[in-house]
Parts: structure tokens; C-alpha cells; sequence
């Protein structure tokens, strides 16, 4: 169950939602796009818990950001370390039109 449509802050935590461009959920993780970052909250081994880990990706520090295939997979390099992010295919279509609208 999420925040209620209209939501200003998140009812858990209190983070400013205005921020916000897109959440979205996945197995082993979620994701929230936001218009500076890419923060990943990862879950529990059986997907249904957050674990409390959080991973933030500064867009303007990600190098040679690809999309795998056949295998729905976000690439990229982050402080000169290769993050490999697995995604069900309608996280990875919303992902790919947000960057395209980055650039």
C-alpha cells in the first residue's frame, strides 16, 4: 500500500513527494526516480520487506548508461564500478522514456 494519490510526504518517512518523478516497484528492490537522482531501496531476499539498504545514483555521475537485452537489465558505471539493476519489463520502459527525456 502506497501514499494516498495527492500526497505531499510520504506517510513513513516524511520525504518531500514533490520530488518524485516516478516510483517504481520491483522483486528485489524499489526504485524512485527523482529529477536529480535514481535512489534504490532494496528488499529482503523473498522481495517482501525493504531491508533498509539504499543505494543513491547521482544521475550526473552515472557513465555509459545502457539497457540489456534480451535480459531486462539497467546498466551503467557509477564511481568507476559497474551497477547492474534487474527490471520487470514495464519498470524498464518507464526508466528508458524518463532518460530519454533527460537528454
Amino acid at each position: 500500500m502506497g501514499n494516498p494519490k495527492g500526497s505531499n510526504n510520504c506517510l513513513v518517512c516524511d520525504k518531500n513527494l514533490k520530488e518524485t518523478v516516478a516510483f517504481l516497484e520491483d522483486d528485489s528492490f524499489d526504485l524512485e526516480i527523482t529529477s536529480d537522482c535514481l535512489l534504490e531501496y532494496r528488499k529482503n531476499f523473498w522481495g517482501t520487506r525493504r531491508t533498509g539498504k539504499v543505494n543513491k545514483y547521482w544521475w550526473d555521475k552515472m557513465e555509459d548508461i545502457e539497457f540489456g537485452s534480451p535480459i531486462n537489465r539497467f546498466i551503467f558505471i557509477y564511481e568507476d564500478r559497474r551497477v547492474v539493476i534487474p527490471l520487470r519489463d514495464e519498470n524498464m520502459e518507464k526508466l528508458r522514456d524518463y532518460l530519454e527525456e533527460r537528454v
